[in-house]
């Protein structure tokens, strides 16, 4: 990734060189926002769309079930994407569209979303006969693992853009409110035959059914920027967090019809969750 961010970095750089060179020649330009614009933006940074979602294990996770336990885990949500470190412009995070009402006010929708889904394939169990005339050999055909998974963040808010007195320069203000939902799944449809020295051999079922985990988060954010026209029609801009506050909420499911169990936490953050954005007005 740093061989792209550093050539990007350099291009930018050119462009803003480009931009105070036209402005000391004189030359002007439409930058300011007007009614009817619509904006797309590529985002840099830390995605609030992380989150430590969980799903229980399976009963028989060990190689010997006589070995193995079955634990749900007391484990609550955490929005890692809210970290004071570890930001990093390299990484993109989604993209935000906006449209402007007028040349102040505008409304925006950004996030990502990921989807999925790998169907389960049964096991078949091999065959070795060392004390067979002719020996022959079936190897163990190994189940696949269901695993399903689902990952959106939608954030939806409004801005107001300041009159500064640089054409370039846009200053704004603004709230969203995020909501995002997370699920995954997984079920290992295996049966495994273990000969443990008795008179029968006895049969394991791997799982007794899918394992889920859910979660669902929702707050609000007072959120403000500035964007930097590096030409007509193109930005960059940074955006931060001054105020934030995220309700994420969680369930486990173990198996079919066995108590589900809940957990859930409050995140605060302050002057946080700082973005990057390359865009385009038109």
């Amino acid at each position: 990734m740093k061989k792209v961010i550093i050539p990007l970095i350099s291009l930018l750089m050119m462009f803003m060189v480009n931009a105070v060179a036209q402005d000391d020649s004189g030359s002007g330009g439409n930058f300011k926002p007007a009614a009817g614009d619509f904006s797309g933006a590529i985002m840099f940074g830390r995605s609030m769309g992380q989150w430590n979602l969980t799903t229980p294990y399976s009963p028989t996770r060990g190689n010997v079930p006589s070995g193995s336990s079955w634990n749900v885990y007391g484990v609550a949500p955490q929005a890692n994407g809210v970290n004071g470190t570890s930001n990093s412009i390299a990484n993109m995070v989604g993209a935000e569209v906006r449209y402007f009402l007028s040349g102040q006010i505008a409304v925006k929708a950004s996030g990502f979303g990921i989807i999925r889904n790998t169907p389960p394939r049964d096991n078949m169990q091999g065959i070795v006969a060392y004390d067979m005339p002719n020996a022959g050999w079936i190897p163990d055909y190994q189940a696949v693992k269901a695993y399903n998974r689902v990952d959106m963040n939608i954030n939806l808010g409004g801005e107001y853009h300041f009159n500064g007195k640089f054409d370039r320069v846009d200053p704004w203000f603004g709230v969203t409110v995020p909501f995002y939902y997370g699920r995954q799944s997984e079920y290992d449809p295996g049966v495994t035959m273990y000969d443990l020295g008795g008179s029968d051999p006895e049969i394991w079922v791997h799982d007794v059914g899918p394992r889920h985990g859910e979660l669902i988060a929702f707050g609000g954010s007072a959120v403000g920027g500035i964007d930097f026209y590096l030409m007509e029609g193109m930005f960059v801009g940074l955006e931060i967090k001054p105020v934030s506050y995220v309700y994420a909420y969680m369930l486990q499911y173990p198996a079919p019809g066995l108590p589900t169990m809940g957990s859930d936490t409050h995140t605060f953050s302050f002057m946080s969750q700082p973005l990057f954005k390359l865009g385009f007005r038109f």
